[in-house]
């Protein structure tokens, strides 16, 4: 898991292992290197050391660099290869802006789709995280796991295919950014209750509601990330508040 911003410590070096490694997890260890430090803007990633460091063939490698070029982390250049990308808490606005355009248009299509039976479930979910709410890690862990059940189930009752691909384009930078911020300033109270009001839309089928109160969400949370990574991005003694 990521430092506390507060102390941030970066990636002494890129983390390998003699273990198989899926590609979510690739891509996540390849992240953890650029928000820690380790890789920074304007290196060149050469797929042949990665290989290497991460002990797997260069193919799981180009894959994972498609994805980090998707999310906008990486650059891939004709003849140059994949280049690390000047990335601060702009960029990350810019993600949970078109998050909150992807995820609140999936809110809207997925009314139809989803059972009572599934959103009660969440709800009552939620209610008993309210409950129990803590400052503790295991409270924290269960919250985001309840927090990405509801986005999974949007994603996969959404009609539209290519719309529910687009946002899972972004879920390894989102969990990420998950494990930075935690529940600081009991924003995670706050993401539980934006996601009742969700399920409460979807249960009366309000479509437009359901879009409002997804996009609400997202665009706090977007808020939050900035404020919670912004020192670990910021380069030693410049200010990237850009």
């Amino acid at each position: 898991m990521l430092s506390h911003p507060s102390n941030p410590a970066p990636v002494a070096k890129p983390a390998s292992t003699a273990e198989p490694i899926f590609k979510p997890d690739l891509v996540r260890r390849m992240l953890l290197n650029i928000f820690g430090g380790t890789w920074r803007p304007g290196e060149r990633l050469r797929e042949e050391r990665l290989a290497t460091d991460f002990h797997v063939s260069r193919t799981p490698i180009r894959e994972a660099l498609q994805e980090l070029a998707a999310v906008g982390v990486i650059e891939l250049r004709p003849n140059c290869g994949a280049v690390v990308t000047p990335f601060g808490p702009r960029e990350v606005e810019e993600i949970y802006e078109v998050r909150a355009l992807l995820e609140s248009e999936a809110a809207r299509l997925a009314g139809e789709a989803v059972t009572a039976e599934e959103l009660r479930e969440l709800q009552d979910e939620a209610t008993e995280l309210l409950a129990t709410s803590s400052t503790s890690a295991a409270w924290s862990q269960r919250a985001w796991k309840a927090d990405r059940r509801l986005h999974d189930l949007i994603a996969a009752r959404c009609p539209n295919r290519r719309l529910a691909r687009e946002i899972a384009r972004y879920e390894t930078f989102v969990q990420i950014v998950r494990e930075t911020v935690g529940n600081r300033h009991r924003f995670q109270d706050t993401a539980i209750k934006e996601h009742k009001a969700v399920l409460a839309a979807l249960l009366r089928q309000d479509a437009e509601k359901a879009a409002a109160a997804m996009r609400t969400h997202v665009h706090n949370a977007g808020k939050i990330a900035v404020d919670a990574i912004r020192p670990i991005l910021a380069p030693p003694g410049k200010d990237i508040s850009h």
